[in-house]
Parts: C-alpha cells; structure tokens; sequence
C-alpha cells in the first residue's frame, strides 16, 4: 500500500526509499517531536471513476514538513458516503503499514489521520461512523478545519 509514492517534486519512491526519506529527515533533528499525518481526499469524475490523492505529512513540530504523496484512479461509479469511506479505508490501510514499520525503530513521533470531513456540509451524515472506524484501529483523527493533510495539501494534488 505505501508503493509508489512521490516526493512534493515528483520522484517516485520505492516503499525502502520513502521510508528511508522519512527515518532520515526525522533522524536529522531529533531535538524536536514529530508528527506523521496521513489524509486522502477525492474527487468523482463523470466516466465512473474517482480520483483519490492520499498524502503522508511529516510535520516537524515547530519547524516545517515534508509530504509524500500517491494517486489511485478507481473506475467505478461512488457516492459521496462510499467516496467518504474509501478515503478513510485507504489512510488507515497507509497508517497500519507504516506504523508496523516505523514503530520498531524507536523515533519519537506522533500519529494522525486526517478526514476530509466536517461538521457542516454534505460530509457530516457520515462522519460519527467513519471516525468511530478510525478510533477503533488505535488512531488519533483530526477533521476540518484541523485536518489539513486532507483538506488542503491532498485537496491540492487532486
């Protein structure tokens, strides 16, 4: 699931080569906490396809990030609920595999998922599930306006 992702620039990583990213940018100032943030937002086409653009944010609390980033096209017809559900499915699936590898190497950092969700708007009937799914894998989760890695940085790539 973490395969192929992109640097902000566009290099293509492997999942060795964006974990090593990761390990060594947190590792080149470990006087600071760090924050990873994975968030997926979405947008429907009307070929039946949906674009999803998943994001992963490490924030250097206090001093700057970097982000990574993938695209996955689906040819197939959603709604708005299922779009708000895969988005939550795909950001959890990237959260579990990277936490299984970056918690065995002892780096000092937190861990979010960010929703494209809101209180207000179209979002909101499913917002009480989807983010009761996401507590019960473990995760903190953040939604708008807290959840920029989705709402805005994910927004943008789409």
């Amino acid at each position: 699931m973490i395969e192929e992702f992109l640097t902000a620039k566009g290099e293509k990583l492997s999942k060795d080569k964006l974990i090593s990213e990761i390990v060594d940018f947190i590792k080149s100032n470990d006087s600071f906490t760090y924050r990873i943030l994975v968030g997926t937002d979405s947008e429907y086409f009307l070929n039946s396809k949906a674009d999803f653009v998943s994001v992963i944010v490490v924030h250097r609390i206090g001093e700057g990030a970097r982000y990574f980033w993938r695209r996955e096209i689906i040819s197939k017809k959603f709604s708005l609920g299922e779009r708000l559900w895969q988005e939550a499915i795909l950001s959890i699936n990237i959260s579990q595999e990277l936490l299984k590898v970056l918690t065995n190497l002892n780096l000092n950092l937190e861990f979010e998922i960010h929703l494209d969700l809101g209180i207000n708007g179209k979002s909101s009937s499913s917002l009480k599930e989807i983010i009761n799914l996401v507590r019960g894998y473990g995760f903190e989760i953040k939604i708008k306006p807290q959840s920029y890695a989705a709402s805005k940085i994910a927004d943008r790539l789409i």
